[in-house]
């Protein structure tokens, strides 16, 4: 393969194939992205056209490298390709194109699910309307389960099988199962993960017993994931027992003892109940509407299953626990301070604000698609931060406390994916300016970087998906939509300014007093002294940002101005810190390079030069920024940022 070209040509006929295919959208545009780059594009070009950031098109470019076709779930194996030019997709549905009929007997062209389908029963899309079900289950629920890849691959086929029947004689066992199983081209599982999948399909059907788990030919780790997979197929199944796939999983929320299933649809009663829920008090239901059961997955399936842990809710004791948090709140347009509200109402404001931001782009970030995603919603958690000490003494210390505390929790969660989004961003904007033939070199440094970034995302997602988090935006919701909790009381023997129009210049004024007193040690500051004045120009910003709505015009003149120093300063910071984590790179390069053998060991040349880059970036960005100190300095800004306050 020449530095040139990504892709072999099989493997671009594979992808081509893919992506004319019904398959997920998702990785439709992934195999998009490695045919444009094997057309030579570069990866400002292919971003716009797939409609993602250039850091997320570079990401998927890295992962093929690393992982080749097993990045996409999705991509049958090799021999199943024929089946997505002859008009047979992955789930089995034809698109029209000649073939064989769904009667016909199956053949090693046809892709895993299209094998077993003339065994399934009931037809009509259940079986792949179960795996939509228990797939989304699986997803929900991962910060419960940390259940990884493998196994979804497992249960996304065991849903597809679940009304198999044999095309044996005999009794439907595992046994008989596994070894019809082991008849057909299924590379894609291992002979352990063929067992898996044939102990899935029994037992979420039937009797589970201790001894019969105890002869699985499965690891212990195994034997206890069957179970939870098993436990997940169940329900999915039972949610459609009425076979009219009308029946939708609208939450999944973990909690305190138990785990809510919020399930709508027309026989959405009836599935319920199938799927092993308790609906015996419906009062959930009557107050959302009769389409809608509330119900909480019974105890007893669960501890067949494998989560003995799981507690039960009482329905009606679980809707009044839920009944006291209010609906989170959706985006909109501004947090509507006024000169006269309290620093507490404003405060409030502001934080819902952001926090309504913060969650619209949860899903997003979860996701994983888009870069930017991650970083607005850090940019509303900091926001969220900020906004805590600038309107601090509005508030009781205690009652914002453990609100502050889920805040930084979630930011380190968020902080720990997006550097190294940065990091890997200007390392590729470093490459992309270099000749072709030169830019294989951060390979190393770039591989690294992207499995830290790896694990990173895996902790953020537990994070996002647990159950602190749940507990954290359901107290902070609270807090935020209670006007007067946890503001101070105002004495009447010893007034105190507490109104907007009152309090705002003498906030912001102190904030530029504060980056103002930097000047005295300007030229001769250290990088760390830069560094806290840009958390003081981030502190002045954000504090014109929250009043804004009660200033002048002017305002965003002064925002405006404020950002370009800001972002020159978090330039620098970003040079600054990554120059030491390239250093510590190099310094356990000889470490890592004896692992390999000698004709395989690796020329840090390269590392090193993007090293001197950052270095010399690092330079310009101080040396220069007395010239922006100078704007920063000059009589307009400070007649900007007075006519902004006086209106107040």
């Amino acid at each position: 393969m020449t530095p040139e070209h990504l892709l072999e040509s099989k493997q671009r006929q594979q992808l081509e194939a893919f992506i004319a295919g019904d398959f997920p959208e998702p990785e439709r545009r992934r195999a998009q992205i490695l045919i444009l780059y094997d057309d030579g594009q570069l990866t400002r070009e292919i971003a716009p056209t797939v409609g993602l950031s250039k850091g997320r098109v570079r990401y998927w470019r890295r992962r093929y490298q690393l992982d080749g076709l097993t990045t996409f779930r999705s991509l049958p194996k090799e021999k199943t390709f024929d089946n997505i030019s002859s008009g047979v997709t992955q789930s089995g549905r034809e698109t029209g194109s000649p073939g064989q009929s769904p009667e016909s007997p199956p053949s090693e062209s046809f892709s895993q699910s299209e094998i077993f389908k003339p065994h399934l029963l009931g037809g009509n899309g259940h079986p792949e309307y179960v795996r939509d079900l228990a797939l989304s289950l699986f997803d929900q629920m991962q910060g419960f389960h940390h259940l990884g890849d493998s196994r979804r691959r497992v249960l996304k086929e065991a849903a597809l099988l679940h009304d198999f029947e044999p095309p044996v004689k005999g009794k439907r066992s595992i046994q008989t199962i596994r070894n019809w199983i082991r008849t057909q081209s299924l590379e894609e599982f291992s002979p352990e993960e063929q067992t898996a999948l044939a102990a899935v399909i029994t037992f979420q059907a039937g009797k589970i017993r201790q001894q019969t788990i105890s002869r699985l030919d499965l690891s212990p780790a195994w034997q206890q994931d069957v179970l939870a997979l098993a436990a997940l197929l169940r329900i999915a199944s039972g949610l459609d027992h009425s076979r009219t796939q009308q029946t939708r999983i609208r939450q999944v929320e973990p909690g305190p003892g138990g785990l809510w299933v919020v399930v709508e649809g027309a026989k959405a009663i009836h599935d319920a109940e199938a799927a092993g829920m308790d609906t015996s008090d419906l009062v959930a239901a009557k107050t959302v509407g009769s389409d809608v059961a509330v119900a909480q997955h019974s105890a007893q399936l669960w501890e067949k299953i494998g989560f003995p842990h799981i507690r039960v809710f009482e329905v009606s004791t679980a809707e009044k626990e839920r009944s006291k948090y209010p609906a989170l709140p959706a985006p909109f347009q501004s947090p509507g301070v006024l000169p006269g509200d309290s620093m507490a109402e404003a405060g409030r404001k502001v934080m819902l604000y952001h926090f309504a931001e913060m969650l619209r782009h949860e899903d997003a970030t979860m996701l994983g698609e888009d870069i930017e995603a991650l970083h607005d919603m850090r940019v509303a958690t900091r926001r969220m931060r900020a906004a805590f000490e600038v309107f601090s003494e509005a508030f009781e210390p205690a009652i914002l406390k453990p609100h502050l505390k889920g805040l930084r929790m979630t930011g380190r969660a968020l902080g720990q994916v997006r550097d190294l989004d940065v990091f890997m961003e200007k390392a590729q904007n470093y490459l992309d300016a270099l000749p072709e033939a030169d830019r294989s070199g951060l390979d190393p440094l770039l591989l690294a970087w992207g499995e830290q970034r790896e694990n990173a995302r895996a902790e953020m997602l537990a994070h996002l998906g647990g159950e602190n988090y749940r507990i954290f935006k359901q107290e902070f919701n609270l807090f935020l939509q209670t006007p007067g909790a946890g503001a101070r009381p105002i004495s009447q023997d010893q007034p105190v300014p507490t109104i907007v129009r009152d309090v705002a210049p003498a906030l912001i004024y102190t904030r530029l007093a504060s980056v103002r007193a930097f000047d005295k040690i300007l030229q001769t500051a250290r990088i760390e002294q830069l560094h806290a004045l840009r958390i003081e120009f981030k502190k002045l910003r954000y504090t014109v940002e929250f009043f804004r709505e009660v200033l002048g015009e002017q305002a965003k003149a002064v925002i405006d101005d404020l950002k370009k120093l800001q972002d020159h300063l978090g330039d620098l910071n970003d040079a600054e810190v990554a120059t030491l984590i390239l250093r510590e790179f190099l310094d356990n390069w000889d470490a890592r390079q004896a692992e390999r053998l000698l004709d395989e060991r690796q020329n840090p040349e390269a590392i090193f030069a993007y090293l001197t880059a950052r270095h010399a970036e690092r330079y310009r960005l101080i040396v220069t920024f007395g010239e922006l100190w100078v704007f920063f300095n000059r009589d307009e800004f400070r007649r900007n940022l007075a006519l902004a306050v006086s209106v107040l």
